[in-house]
C-alpha cells in the first residue's frame, strides 16, 4: 500500500514538472529564479550554452493508515461480549529528495540575457 501511494504520488509530480517547466521556454531564465529562488548550480556547457539547475518537488509525506476491524459479537441474558480482529495497513513518512531540473539557456546579446532553450529532468519514475 505504502509503494503504491508513493508511485501514485510521483507520477503526478512528473507530469507537474513538465507542465511547470515549460511556460520558460523562450523566456529569460531571471523568470525561473524569481518563481523558483536561486539556482543550485550554473554550468558552461560549451557552444554558448550555459545550464543552470534547480532542486523542484521533494519533501515529507504522510501516508496514511487504514484500519480495518472484524468481529463477531456474542449475547447471552443482559450480557454481551466482542471478539474482535484488527488489522493497521500503510501509514509512516515517506521523503523525496525531489528531482534536479536543468534548464538549457543561450546568451542573447541584443536583450543582454540568458533565454532558456531547452529543459531536462529525470525520465524516471523516482527522482
Amino acid at each position: 500500500m505504502k509503494t503504491i501511494f508513493v508511485a501514485v504520488l510521483l507520477l503526478v509530480l512528473s507530469g507537474c514538472v513538465s507542465t511547470h517547466m515549460k511556460q520558460y521556454m523562450g523566456k529569460d531564465i531571471r523568470e525561473v529564479i524569481l518563481d523558483s529562488g536561486p539556482p543550485l548550480n550554473a554550468l558552461d556547457m560549451g557552444s554558448g550554452v550555459r545550464a543552470f539547475q534547480f532542486r523542484w518537488g521533494g519533501g515529507t509525506y504522510s501516508i496514511p493508515r487504514t484500519t480495518t476491524t472484524d468481529g463477531t459479537i456474542t449475547s447471552v441474558g443482559n450480557s454481551a461480549w466482542l471478539s474482535s480482529t484488527s488489522i493497521t495497513t500503510g501509514g509512516g513518512v515517506a521523503h523525496s529528495e525531489g528531482c534536479l531540473i536543468s534548464y538549457m539557456t543561450t546568451w542573447d546579446s541584443t536583450r543582454q540575457i540568458w533565454v532558456v532553450t531547452d529543459i531536462r529532468y529525470p525520465k524516471r519514475l523516482v527522482c
